[in-house]
This record gives structure tokens, sequence and C-alpha cells, in this order.
């Protein structure tokens, strides 16, 4: 009877845990696929808003250029020496790209019809729009949804451009992964020096009473409370706070690291003080013994010896600030920006994901891609927090 109890029970422990990593698989599986193809350096480093330029030609132009070597989806205007491609933003849409430019095409000489100043176009420009003109004074379009081949073949039959829309950049999330890691650093500054001295009161200071198993279990209660309330707290205490310290104007990235350190608190104190609680107590009579005065103790004995659980409060928290987005709708915004300042709005890269799939059309790959580099992010963090703790364990058992 007793080996049936132990079968059926090691039967369910594997069921349930194999359920659990088909789950997990299949989450990264879907992220990797959907998110691989858009995942680049130029998606890290490019603004989210384009940079757009409204163009025309000095003159009359003449096809004297020679035709490159093309692939089998590039086209070539041999009136302006150009090479078009139909290919795809970084926020999905389809448009058509500039791959090559012939020396002295029209093309490095534009005239910009706002400043009158002369602007070169490169290659990865992307071309929406071409108003021309024939050789009968004829007005003929040709738009970027058209293709490639429509507007290469356009281009060739006429002799003069009188209006151009041509864009660079755009889609980036170099605005929101600076906007996070400015988060990450207000919010530790904030909550991590209050979460370790709180764990030391409570672990060595604090007197054995109910009073203060009182205080433990409201921190315990505090971690339970959804993320959504303490949004609702940003945005009715901190935001007006913030806006009356340091002259913002609604959310913040300042209101956002105060609502986040609330959050964090309660993680950072239980984590820090099961580090404190750990540490033999040999250690700390050894040090009294020696002469040293309990602050001594605490600050030359133990918290050394606790650097491996406060660095784990530290990739907690510092995951935690990442993938949070419900709390940080209402304290920081959902505007992405592409200039980042401290109290103004912004997105960090989890509301950014949300921004890019609440629309009509959500944008899967992008926001995968940006799924992507959170959990590399935070890959990369638990390694190295793990191999610090390694070395800076002095309990470890060689």
């Amino acid at each position: 009877m007793r080996k049936t109890k132990d079968l059926l029970s090691n039967i369910f422990t594997y069921l349930f845990s194999s359920f659990g990593i088909i789950i997990l698989f299949s989450i990264l599986i879907f992220i990797f696929r959907n998110g691989l193809s858009s995942l680049s350096w130029k998606l890290i480093t490019s603004d989210y808003y384009e940079t757009t330029y409204t163009l025309k030609t000095a003159g009359k132009e003449e096809g004297t250029f020679t035709c490159p070597t093309l692939t089998a989806d590039e086209y070539f205007s041999y009136r302006y020496g150009v090479v078009l491609k139909d290919s795809t933003n970084l926020v999905g849409e389809e448009v058509v790209e500039i791959t090559y430019i012939a020396e002295d095409s029209p093309f490095l000489s534009l005239i910009n019809t706002s400043s009158e100043e002369i602007v070169s176009l490169e290659c990865g420009f992307n071309i929406s729009k071409i108003v021309m003109s024939n050789d009968i004074g004829d007005y003929i379009y040709a738009l970027g949804r058209g293709g490639a081949s429509n507007m290469a073949s356009t281009m060739d039959t006429s002799n003069i451009i009188t209006d151009m829309v041509a864009s660079e950049g755009g889609g980036g999330i170099r605005g929101s992964l600076i906007s996070t890691l400015y988060l990450i650093l207000l919010t530790l500054i904030i909550s991590l020096p209050i979460g370790v001295l709180a764990a030391i009161y409570l672990n060595e200071y604090a007197p054995k009473k109910r009073f203060i198993e009182i205080i433990r279990g409201m921190i315990d209660m505090v971690a339970g409370i959804p993320s959504i309330i303490f949004g609702l707290v940003g945005a009715i205490i901190f935001i007006p706070f913030c806006n009356n310290t340091i002259g913002s104007s609604g959310g913040s990235i300042a209101s956002g690291a105060l609502t986040m350190s609330l959050i964090l608190l309660p993680t950072i104190i239980k984590t820090t003080e099961e580090a404190l609680k750990v540490i033999p107590k040999g250690y700390r009579d050894a040090s009294l013994a020696l002469g040293a005065s309990k602050t001594q103790t605490i600050n030359k004995v133990i918290l050394p010896n606790a650097i491996p659980g406060i660095l784990t409060a530290v990739l907690l928290s510092i995951g935690r600030i990442i993938g949070e987005s419900a709390a940080l709708i209402y304290a920081v915004g959902v505007a992405i920006k592409d200039t980042i300042k401290i109290n103004e709005k912004s997105t960090t890269l989890a509301v950014h994901i949300w921004s890019l799939m609440s629309g009509e059309n959500p944008n899967i790959a992008t926001s995968c891609a940006i799924s992507i580099i959170i959990l590399l992010v935070v890959f990369t963090l638990n390694v190295i927090v793990k191999l610090i703790s390694k070395k800076l364990n002095k309990m470890e058992v060689k």
C-alpha cells in the first residue's frame, strides 16, 4: 500500500512538473520564433519616431546611370541612379527602401522644401511618396505601398521630382531602454538602503514582541497586493508630489521609481532578513567577545557575509522593475519618447510591449523581440549575481 502511494505521488510529481516545463518551453519557442527575426542592433539603438524629410530635385534630370548588379527583389531607376527594394520597417509596415545610390545621383543633393537646405540621402532611407513631373508637364504619383518595382519604373518616366517624402529610423526601443535603466537606478537608490536598514533592524535590533511580528505580517501582506493598486497609489500620491517638487507634469520616471520602491520593499526586506538569519550566531559572539560593538559587528562581520543574499534581493528587484507594467501605466505613463528626462513621461520595455500590442494591429514580432531582450537581460544578471555570490560567500564549505 505504501509503495503504491509513493508510486502515485511520484507519477503526479513528474506529471505536473512536466506540464510546467512544457508550458515554459512553449512560451520560449513562441517568443523566439516570432521575435528573433526582428531582433537587431538597429532595433536597440534606433529612435521610435522616424525623421521625415520633404524633398525635391534641383532641376530636370537625365537618365545616364549604369545599372549595378541587382538581387531578385531590387529595382533600379536609370534616370536617378538609385536601387529600390521592398522592405519592412521596425514597426512592421511595408516600405520602399533605398539600397544603393550611384555617384552624382540627384538623391545626393536634394532640396529640403521647408528649409531650402541640401539633403543627401543614404542607403537605408525609406520612401513613402514621390510626386513627379514628366515631359509634357503632367504630374505622376508613386506611393510606397505600390511597391519598389512600380516606383522605380514610374521615376524613369519623369523629369523632375517636385515632392518626395523620405524618412530614416523609427520603430526602435532606444528611448524605452534608457527609461528602464533610469527607473532601475532610481528605484534601487530609493528602496535598497531603506530595505536593507529595515531588515537589519528587524533581525538585529527589534525586540521579540508581538508588535514586531505584526509588522512582519504586514510586510508579507504588502507583498501580496496587486501591482495595479500600487499604480493607483502612485497616481494619487507620488505624481502630485513630483509635480510640486521637481516640476513634472503628470506621470514621470521619478514618480514611477517611488511607486516601484513601495512594490520592492517587501522583497528586499524579506530576502535580506533571511540572509542575515543564516549567518551563524557564533560570528556575532566572536566579534563581540573581541571587543567590537554591535554596530561594528554588523558593519564588519554580518553585512559582508550577507552580501550574496542582498545581491539576490537586487536581482529580484531588477527583474520585477523590468517586467512591471500595470503599476507603471498609471505612475509613469504610456508615452513612448526618444528624449528621456526623469521629470517627464516615458515608457519602460514592458510598457512598450503593452503599447505595441494594444492597438488594432498588434506588432507581435517587435513585442517578442523586446521580450527576448528582457529575458536575456534577466538571465545575464542572474548569472552575474550567482558568480559574485559564489565568490563572496565566505560561508561556503570548500
